[in-house]
C-alpha cells in the first residue's frame, strides 16, 4: 500500500482541542500518544521578524518575542523535539553597515536590528523566545544568512551557543567545522544537513555555508560523510530553495531532494518560497520510505493573504524494528494561521484548511 494513503489512513498520533477564535487569550490544549520507545520531530516553516511584528513586541514591557505565538506552544510540545528556520542573524550590535556598535539595548532602529528591507537582523532575545516556545533547533543557512555579513554569522553562532540553541547550516569564519549538526533524542542519533539556494548577492567570502545548487556535490557528499562518520539513526535535510510565491517546487528541488535522499537522507524540510509546497512521499533504491515537504510556508512573517499568512506544523513519528533499522512510522500535521500580530492554531477555520490540505492533504479528525 502506498505510504501516504497508509499514513493518512491511520491515526497515530496528536488529539488536539480547538483553538480559541483570533484575537482570544486562551491557548490549545494538545495530548500526544506516543510510545516511549517512538520520537516525534515537528518541524514548522520561516520565522521572520516584519517590522510590524517587532514593532508589537517593542509594546510589550518583557520585549517577549514569542508573545506573537504563543497560542501554537502546546503544538510544539506535542513533540519531542522541533525545529524551524530562523529567517535573519541575531547578531548583537551589527549594523546594516556591518558595523559593530555594541550591545544598543532592546530596539527597533532599522540599522542595528530590522525586519524590513531585505537586511535582517533581531535582538539575540528571540533565541530566549524560541526555547520558552519548545524549539530545539534552527536552520540559520538561507537568503539572509549574510545579511549581517561574515560578522554577523559569527555573532550569531555566539548567541545561539551562549544560550545552548543547536544550528544547522552555517559555521564561524577561520574555521573548518562539519556542516552538519550531531543531537540525540531519546534513543535516537540525529544529523541535521542544511543549504541555501541564493545569499541576496552576497558574497561568502570566508566559506561559512552551502549552497544547494553550485556545491551540490559537496552538499550530497556531507550527508554521506555523516553516515560514514557518526552512523545516525536519522539525517534531516533542510534546503532553502524554490521560487517565491510559487506553490509547485522546480525540477532543481525535486532532483535535489531525491539525490539527497538517495544518498541517506531521512526526511527532506524545505523552506524559501513563504508559501506551501505540495509533500511527497519517497521510496528510495534501498527500499527507505521517506517524505519530502518542498515548502512549510511562513510559520511567522506579516505578508497577506492565505497562502502566506497559513502554514502548518508537521509531525514525523519514527520508530525502530526488532532489527534497530529506524522507519518511519507515521506523518500528520496541525495548520497554523496568522491574524493582526497573533500566530494560532487554524483547525478550527474552514477556509485555512482548505487551504492546508490542498498541499499537505486531509487533515486528521480530532480522537
Amino acid at each position: 500500500m502506498n505510504l501516504g494513503l497508509l499514513l493518512i489512513a491511520t491515526f497515530l498520533g496528536l488529539s488536539l482541542a480547538l483553538a480559541e477564535s483570533p484575537g482570544a487569550s486562551a491557548v490549545t490544549s494538545v495530548s500526544s500518544t506516543v510510545s516511549s520507545s517512538d520520537v516525534v520531530l515537528s518541524f514548522t516553516g520561516d520565522l521572520i521578524i516584519h517590522q510590524d511584528l517587532y514593532k508589537k513586541v517593542m509594546q510589550d514591557p518583557k520585549h517577549d518575542f514569542s508573545k506573537i505565538w504563543e497560542k501554537t506552544f502546546p503544538l510544539f510540545a506535542a513533540a519531542d523535539f522541533s525545529y524551524l528556520n530562523l529567517e535573519g542573524p541575531t547578531a548583537l550590535g551589527i549594523s546594516n553597515k556591518l558595523k559593530n556598535k555594541g550591545d544598543v539595548g532592546f530596539i527597533y532602529d532599522n540599522e542595528v536590528y530590522s525586519g524590513t528591507d531585505l537586511l535582517f537582523n533581531y535582538h539575540p532575545t528571540l533565541i530566549d523566545a524560541l526555547k520558552k516556545t519548545g524549539v530545539d533547533i534552527v536552520s540559520n543557512v538561507n537568503n539572509h544568512s549574510l545579511d549581517r555579513g561574515w560578522k554577523g554569522i559569527d555573532s550569531t553562532i555566539d548567541a545561539l551557543n551562549k544560550k545552548g540553541m543547536p544550528f544547522i547550516g552555517v559555521r564561524k569564519s577561520g574555521t573548518d567545522d562539519p556542516f552538519y549538526t550531531i543531537t540525540k533524542v531519546k534513543d535516537f542519533t540525529i544529523a541535521w544537513v542544511g543549504c541555501t539556494e541564493i545569499l541576496n548577492g552576497f558574497n561568502d567570502r570566508k566559506k561559512q555555508l552551502l549552497l544547494c545548487y553550485e556545491q551540490r556535490d559537496e552538499v550530497l557528499k556531507t550527508i554521506e560523510q555523516v553516515i560514514a562518520y557518526k552512523k545516525p539513526d536519522l539525517i534531516i535535510f533542510t534546503p532553502h530553495w524554490g521560487i517565491e510565491y510559487k506553490d509547485t517546487a522546480s525540477k532543481m528541488q525535486i532532483d535535489l531532494a531525491h539525490a539527497a535522499l538517495e544518498a541517506g537522507a531521512s526526511a527532506v524540510i524545505g523552506s524559501h518560497p513563504h508559501v506551501l509546497q505540495p509533500m511527497e512521499t519517497y521510496t528510495t533504491a534501498d527500499k527507505r520510505e521517506t517524505v519530502i515537504f518542498y515548502s512549510l510556508g511562513n510559520f511567522v512573517a506579516y505578508q497577506r493573504d492565505i497562502d502566506r499568512k497559513s502554514s502548518a506544523i508537521v509531525y514525523l513519528k519514527y520508530a525502530k524494528d526488532k532489527n534497530g533499522k529506524t522507519i518511519l512510522k507515521d506523518y500528520y500535521y496541525e495548520p497554523t494561521t496568522r491574524y493582526l500580530a497573533s500566530i494560532f492554531p487554524a483547525r478550527h477555520l474552514k477556509d485555512v484548511v482548505k487551504h492546508v490540505e490542498k498541499y499537505l492533504g486531509p487533515l486528521r479528525p480530532q480522537k
